[in-house]
């Protein structure tokens, strides 16, 4: 910071003392001034944060219009139509997420593992109990996911922190699936249960948000809320034309 003495001791008998002191944005310094000058710095520095303000803000609304920055499912559309169709997005590919904790993106047949940390901030051991609720939809409709916890008990340290992880099945085909059925062939991770082993996975038209609860009894925080949501196959894929020609 910087002052002038010359700045200081000036006096004008017409405007008063020079007992303010303030940044002169005229000579990029702090100084005396008197109060008109004073004035209409304060007036020039509101005017100038007000613009830098409003510079920044078009540009992180030019930032969300970008698709580049967007994230998977989230409506991106991709034309590559060559000039002969519109390519307009129907929408399908838009996730509505309620409030929820935690969220994925995942396809019908992946297996998507959440992991959950819980930390323990006082000085002595917490036992912990987890319960897990089925995935379902905000309309309340069961989704028959397959949904495997980790470990169910364990006990956090003093100071300490311990991760689980809740493995879940996306199937859109729940015809014969048998819902969180730890012996069923539906469980995550066990051997053969994989998308290519069984194709009754299904498909969504338009993106499917699934909702469980998770609980922690001996952990005094809230329920969370873990939140999947499914895309359609087609949502952000990649496109690869082979040529440039009207399709007639």
């Amino acid at each position: 910071m910087h002052a002038s003495y010359h700045d200081a001791t000036r006096v004008s008998s017409d405007r008063g003392p020079a007992v303010y002191f303030g940044y002169c944005g005229r000579t990029n310094r702090y100084r005396m001034m008197d109060l008109p000058d004073y004035t209409s710095n304060m007036q020039q520095g509101v005017s100038r944060w007000m613009s830098d303000a409003t510079a920044m803000y078009q540009n992180v609304l030019r930032g969300y219009g970008n698709p580049a920055t967007q994230r998977p499912g989230t409506g991106v559309r991709h034309e590559h139509d060559c000039g002969c169709g519109s390519g307009c997005d129907d929408g399908h590919c838009e996730c509505r997420v309620c409030d929820a904790d935690v969220l994925v993106h995942a396809r019908c047949g992946e297996l998507r593992r959440i992991p959950v940390t819980f930390e323990n901030d006082t000085r002595r051991e917490r036992p912990v109990k987890l319960t897990l609720d089925g995935f379902k939809t905000s309309g309340g409709r069961d989704l028959k996911w397959a949904v495997v916890l980790s470990e169910t008990e364990f006990t956090l340290g003093t100071c300490g922190e311990h991760m689980v992880t809740v493995a879940v099945q996306v199937r859109c085909d729940t015809s014969d699936t048998k819902p969180n059925d730890p012996k069923g062939e539906t469980v995550p991770g066990t051997p053969g249960n994989t998308a290519a082993a069984n194709p009754r996975v299904g498909s969504v038209e338009q993106c499917e948000v699934g909702y469980a609860t998770l609980r922690a009894e001996g952990c005094l925080v809230r329920p969370i809320v873990l939140a999947v949501a499914v895309l359609p196959d087609d949502c952000d894929a990649y496109h690869r034309p082979c040529g440039c020609g009207c399709c007639h």
